[in-house]
């Protein structure tokens, strides 16, 4: 019989730990029953319907079924288990990944997940027969499941709507979709084994980035513990109540922002986190006195650009030629960023001994971030009425951010304000009782991610939206603007 001791050198290579390999090199009974109850777990976990999984309160936490017993547990009930009966091998309700009580982590074991993907009628002949000496057999594996499959096939996989939880769904969407973000999360960036932050949004989106780009299933899965961590960290969305899409952006960059290692609290100090220097921007707004030419600056961080609508609709509308101009993106950011006269009741000039007088406002953009988000503001609250603004905007897939920043030199090289449309979330239905859904690029194609469900779409479709946010990403991150 093979012990712990004895296969210990040689379990990291063939086997997912050395308490797995104690069991798969043991010849007879035993090796042949693990096989066959771990298959029946998988199958088990897998025909349950995901919509009831999601609606069950006790799943906003992974349960943990013992692959000999087939009896489930809480993360906490499972070593008091393993004490008892000496069970040590329990399926991940979520991934179906297998987890060791002995080592404490979750393990993987090439013949196993072998055994998963074949056909339920050979699985179990297929893990019998499974020998790591047969290098024939795993050479040919390696060579068929080792390819790199075409972007259009690359992470296309929905996210379960909890609740009303869209608004997450198509922000986190946007964010797993975003290549600057790839790089950090799959790469050397927040590590959630090194975290001591409690319930901390960085090891929460952490993990979303991790069960999206490393399970190889084509159906959604549930961001549950960012959404359990968003309720904790923020009582205005606990609950199942609708959430503003917009407002979760802000809210989760912020919190990413503070999960940063390094970061500083106060912007006027001028942070230097992977987070700040990818989703902060500066913005400039300067009054000049009409009476002095006394000119007042002050500068603010920003994480997205608020657009007004119906301002634009005002400037860019069809006026009296018989015919209506859709209103576009780039009319709206010369909107935004055109002189405003101020009534001499707003503003009061140090130059004239601190008297009313009228002024000019003009905002400027003095940094741009890496990622840039831009808000066209559908929704209107006055003290008569709240409604939602409908209505196309023309919007481009790649924008030139120069005329609309505080550089004068037209002849700056413009790559380093290039930006190309990433992801576009859209809003359907009444202001109180909406839905919304987003197309993101996924390498050279565009997908539809309407919650769980999952549509390939073209170029025209996505340009043909009623968008409401609007991601674009800095083309040359190597000069990107300061």
């Amino acid at each position: 019989m093979a012990t712990v001791a004895s296969v210990s050198l040689l379990s990291e290579a063939e086997f997912g730990c050395e308490h797995l390999a104690s069991v798969l090199m043991q010849d007879g009974a035993v090796n042949n029953q693990f096989k066959t109850s771990f298959i029946q777990t998988h199958n088990s976990l897998g025909r349950r319907d995901a919509s009831s999984k999601a609606a069950s309160s006790g799943l906003l936490k992974p349960r943990y079924t013992c692959v000999t017993c087939s009896e489930p547990f809480m993360n906490g009930d499972r070593r008091i288990h393993t004490e008892k009966t000496g069970h040590q091998f329990y399926m991940e309700s979520r991934s179906r990944a297998l987890f060791c009580q002995g080592c404490e982590d979750l393990v993987y074991d090439h013949g196993l997940e072998r055994s998963r993907s074949s056909t339920p009628e050979s699985s179990l002949e297929v893990a019998k027969r499974r020998r790591f000496s047969d290098s024939s057999a795993d050479e040919l594996y390696v060579k068929s499941n080792a390819n790199k499959r075409p972007c259009a096939k690359q992470g296309v996989r929905g996210l379960f709507n909890l609740g009303q939880t869209c608004y997450l769904n198509v922000i986190l969407q946007t964010m797993l979709h975003d290549p600057i973000l790839n790089t950090y999360f799959l790469g050397n960036g927040h590590q959630p084994h090194d975290c001591t932050i409690t319930d901390c949004i960085g090891c929460a989106v952490a993990e979303a980035f991790a069960d999206f780009n490393t399970i190889d299933k084509p159906e959604g899965f549930a961001a549950l513990n960012l959404l359990l961590a968003s309720w904790r960290a923020s009582p205005t969305l606990a609950g199942y109540q609708q959430q503003d899409a917009h407002e979760y952006y802000q809210f989760l960059v912020d919190k990413l922002h503070g999960s940063a290692e390094g970061h500083r609290e106060g912007h006027a100090k001028g942070c230097h986190c992977f987070f700040h220097r990818t989703f902060y921007g500066k913005l400039r707004s300067s009054v000049t006195c009409d009476k002095c030419g006394n000119v007042t600056k002050t500068e603010d961080p920003i994480v997205d650009l608020s657009l007004d609508v119906q301002a634009k609709k005002r400037v860019m509308g069809g006026g009296g030629s018989g015919h209506s101009t859709a209103p576009t993106l780039s009319g709206c950011l010369e909107s935004f960023t055109s002189p405003e006269k101020l009534m001499a009741d707003v503003y009061n000039c140090d130059g004239c001994g601190g008297t009313p007088q009228k002024a000019t406002k003009q905002l400027q953009i003095k940094k741009l971030p890496a990622i840039l988000c831009m808000q066209l503001k559908r929704f209107e609250h006055t003290f008569a009425v709240s409604e939602k603004l409908e209505g196309r905007i023309d919007f481009p897939l790649s924008i030139n951010m120069l005329p609309y920043t505080t550089n004068p030199d037209t002849a700056v090289d413009k790559s380093r304000y290039i930006y190309d449309l990433s992801s576009a979330v859209v809003h359907k239905g009444k202001l109180e009782a909406g839905h919304y859904y987003v197309y993101c690029r996924q390498g050279e194609e565009w997908m539809l991610f309407n919650d769980d469900q999952v549509t390939p779409v073209t170029e025209a479709e996505v340009l043909g939206v009623d968008a409401y946010l609007l991601f674009y990403n800095l083309r040359c991150l190597s000069t990107a603007s300061s």
